[in-house]
């Protein structure tokens, strides 16, 4: 390395740690989602995918996202753990109790519980697939969903006595609250719910978590569409909060202004909680070396496939600083023969 670049390293580095230390929140937050595993539909593209959907909801919001991909070694999680400053599982389609899903998130969730045990405020956020694996990651890993007719729906929350007591509800303006109350803004498209009655009767989370919100299926049947821990800065909700401002499918999502207002203060409730968190990569080459805009992202225009963000989990993206050298020999390699 030439003095230059180690000049150059050096106060990128200071300047790093001035962005940090200069207020009490974290204001470069980054923010993990959960990979799945591909379908038959779209396993061209790679093994794992993250829908860009998500990553856009955070963005919105002033975080950044970095990948947590499956089939890693504990070491991984435990490294990437101690970067990032919060932990989203995403909505999909797979397994809750089995297969990298399950296993990443439950590596994160179980960190995080430690974290937080230990006066290291982590938050962790779960949205529809998400909130049902934090119901099964909370009960010793046991899937409680009952099948209901709640795809494809959209509806008006139904609120607990003292919702506004909450983390969750307790900053969000009037109008917002009784837009929520009144209007079919949020998106359900799940087959399987938390039911109310099964809430209840199950102690490991009827204790861990507060209910703070239900809804009703065409089938008549409630089921929970919201939830906080009540130790520690854990979220989830059954619907679906970022469609209403990025997905445009053939489905019945609801994209008037009021959906979409409700969309942005969930999103920014959650990066604020990640401002919280003092972790940190060790300089903004590492961030950038991490963040999911090094992946390759498909769009598929007949909306089949979601906009998604790909890996294969036997390959490392490679950093930026080889990528740029790839890029110029390639580039060097075409002038020669074009020359020639």
């Amino acid at each position: 390395m030439s003095h230059y670049s180690k000049v150059l390293s050096c106060f990128s580095i200071f300047c790093f740690g001035l962005l940090q230390t200069s207020t009490s929140l974290n204001l470069r937050p980054i923010i993990g989602i959960i990979t799945q595993p591909t379908h038959a539909h779209n396993s061209v593209y790679g093994e794992e995918y993250i829908q860009a959907s998500y990553v856009k909801y955070l963005e919105m919001a002033g975080a950044r996202v970095v990948a947590i991909k499956g089939n890693q070694s504990q070491e991984y999680y435990e490294d990437l753990f101690k970067k990032i400053n919060g932990v989203f599982f995403p909505g999909g389609e797979t397994d809750i109790d089995k297969g990298i899903y399950a296993t990443s998130g439950k590596y994160m969730y179980d960190l995080a519980i430690e974290a937080n045990k230990n006066s290291d405020f982590f938050p962790l956020w779960g949205t529809c697939l998400g909130f049902q694996l934090m119901t099964a990651l909370s009960s010793d890993g046991n899937d409680h969903l009952k099948r209901t007719d709640s795809n494809n729906l959209t509806l008006p929350l139904i609120f607990e006595k003292d919702f506004q007591t909450s983390r969750l509800f307790k900053d969000m303006p009037a109008d917002l609250i009784e837009i929520l109350k009144t209007e079919p803004v949020t998106q359900n498209e799940h087959n399987w719910s938390l039911l109310l009655k099964d809430f209840y009767t199950l102690p490991n989370l009827s204790t861990f978590y507060r209910l703070l919100t239900t809804n009703v299926g065409r089938d008549n049947v409630t089921f929970v569409s919201g939830f906080e821990a009540n130790q520690y800065p854990f979220y989830g909700i059954q619907w679906h909060p970022e469609k209403s401002v990025v997905t445009w499918d053939y489905q019945v999502v609801n994209h008037s202004f009021n959906a979409i207002r409700v969309s942005q203060y969930f999103a920014n409730f959650f990066v604020n909680e990640a401002r919280k968190s003092n972790h940190r990569f060790n300089s903004i080459e590492d961030e950038a070396e991490a963040i999911i805009e090094n992946a390759k992202r498909v769009f598929v225009p007949d909306f089949k496939s979601p906009e998604a963000f790909y890996f294969n989990s036997a390959i490392n993206i490679l950093p930026c600083s080889q990528r740029i050298l790839i890029s110029i020999v390639s580039i060097t390699c075409l002038v020669f023969i074009i020359i020639s």
